[in-house]
């Protein structure tokens, strides 16, 4: 086990439920993502399928799958606990998060939930839905902005959500580069400005966007220290049992003339 993995990982975000959306087709498909995770020292995976325009997945199709690959890992003796949620795009369907509550949040808490923003850009209606989830009681926790079009092109628009409390999830095989040069370097921007509070794999199969943490946190050591590992360890283990996640402050961007830049929006 290499060093920092002793009490091992937490992946918040990983769609490895077999046949619900555009992940893994079989269990035998989910099987392998879990070995894969495992291997690369993760103890605990939340299995979020997409709850969206395209895919809406019921409570007992979710739970169905979720006993199928829980079993399949306690009978390959796969050190894993695979627990419910769900990747949850912004829409006018919000309201399901709300009477859903124990499939829909991070590990079935209701507590926490992810937010999947539009891909191009974030729309200004999008901040009355994150006040109506956090007037509820629920922890917002927007996913992968770095491969959204506006935040590549001004990442410090997402400042002004950070600095409400809203958290921030940023996909492994971004910072590693395995969604391109501007993916990687906004993942960078938003690490370097303490925006980023988890990191996950948003994996969908062994191949294309694998269940891998270890690469993304050595690599984000780059930008913030020692402090990465919170990113995969601390924080997201907190968000699964419930508890508070430290949000601390931001720091804005500086230009080449040393002033801070300010955000378009």
């Amino acid at each position: 086990m290499k060093a920092g993995q002793e009490s091992g990982f937490c992946d918040i975000h990983c769609h490895i439920l077999h046949g619900i959306d555009d992940g893994p087709k079989c269990l035998q498909q989910s099987v392998e993502m879990c070995r894969q995770a495992a291997a690369d020292g993760v103890r605990t995976i939340v299995a979020t399928p997409h709850f969206n325009d395209v895919y809406r997945p019921g409570p007992d199709e979710v739970y169905h799958a979720l006993a199928e690959l829980r079993k399949a890992v306690a009978e390959q003796q796969l050190p894993l606990e695979i627990l419910p949620g769900a990747d949850v795009a912004a829409g006018a369907y919000m309201e399901n998060i709300l009477v859903n509550r124990d499939y829909l949040t991070i590990g079935g808490r209701g507590k926490y939930v992810l937010f999947e923003p539009p891909h191009q850009y974030m729309p200004e209606w999008m901040n009355d839905i994150i006040f109506d989830l956090r007037l509820s009681g629920l922890g917002v926790i927007i996913t992968h902005p770095e491969r959204n079009s506006e935040v590549q092109r001004e990442p410090a628009i997402i400042l002004p959500l950070v600095e409400s409390g809203v958290m921030v999830q940023v996909t492994a095989a971004s910072i590693v580069g395995g969604f391109g040069r501007e993916a990687k370097k906004c993942a960078a921007a938003l690490l370097k400005m303490r925006a980023v509070h988890f990191i996950a794999s948003d994996a969908h199969s062994v191949q294309f966007r694998p269940p891998r943490l270890w690469a993304a946190a050595n690599r984000a050591r780059k930008y913030v220290g020692d402090e990465a590992f919170k990113l995969i360890c601390e924080n997201p283990f907190a968000a699964v049992a419930g508890e508070a996640v430290e949000i601390p402050d931001p720091r804005p961007p500086v230009s080449w003339f040393g002033k801070t830049p300010v955000p378009s929006r």
